[in-house]
């Protein structure tokens, strides 16, 4: 187990000082959330009604689709100069590899855009306090995001238009998450800042379920991207 978490930590933290090092390469889905958002803002206009009513399918489709953009090519520059392959063949398994590139994304993109999208959310004209309640939703629901973005990354391993592929692919995976959170958001805005309710607990489910079968079809496609 040591050794499991050794090398996840390794490769981890070399993602991280990367990440950290080139320029603001963590910040782009960040960035991406906050433009998609101020740019909803502007298009259903000043009423505070029509931009609260359209706050929480505007929270989900825009995380949904910033973390796909952030894991787009996750796995593209380990591809191209072969340490993928040496890291399979030397290590013997990809499982500790994938919890750390999941680990990475996490910390990069889901929980900058948590920990902003109360901010976000009051442009939208949703108060202080529900929205914190909303990004706590959203941190129940970033796993299976980030899950189903590491899977359609890994499929489009090494593709040219990977990354578009990517978001292509990730649609009919990344829907019923997205119906389940706008579905919890707007009971939790309704009921003032009230959490919980089923539609709640079927999104931990959803997160549950994506983290414990997506790792195994993840390492298959990287694998056949090796071949």
């Amino acid at each position: 187990m040591s050794h499991f978490l050794r090398i996840a930590g390794a490769v981890a933290s070399r993602d991280l000082k990367i990440a950290f090092r080139s320029g603001g390469g963590w910040f782009y889905a960040l960035f991406f959330f906050a433009v998609f958002t101020a740019l909803a803002a502007i298009a259903f206009g000043p009423q505070l009604s029509a931009l609260s009513a359209v706050a929480p399918a505007t929270l989900w489709l825009a995380a949904a689709l910033a973390v796909q953009f952030a894991a787009a090519d996750i796995f593209e520059s380990d591809l191209r100069d072969g340490s993928l392959r040496t890291f399979a063949a030397e290590q013997g398994g990809l499982f500790h590899y994938c919890l750390a590139k999941a680990c990475v994304l996490g910390a990069t993109a889901a929980a900058p855009m948590i920990i902003a999208s109360p901010f976000f959310l009051a442009m939208l004209g949703v108060p202080f306090g529900q929205g914190v309640i909303a990004a706590l939703l959203l941190a129940i629901g970033a796993p299976a995001l980030m899950m189903i973005a590491l899977l359609t990354a890994a499929l489009a391993g090494g593709l040219r238009a990977g990354g578009l592929l990517a978001t292509i692919i990730a649609a009919p995976f990344a829907a019923p998450v997205l119906v389940f959170g706008v579905s919890a958001t707007k009971t939790s805005l309704a009921a003032s800042g009230a959490g919980g309710g089923p539609e709640t607990l079927i999104l931990g489910a959803l997160s549950l379920f994506m983290a414990a079968v997506t790792p195994a079809f993840a390492i298959a496609a990287l694998r056949i991207s090796l071949e």
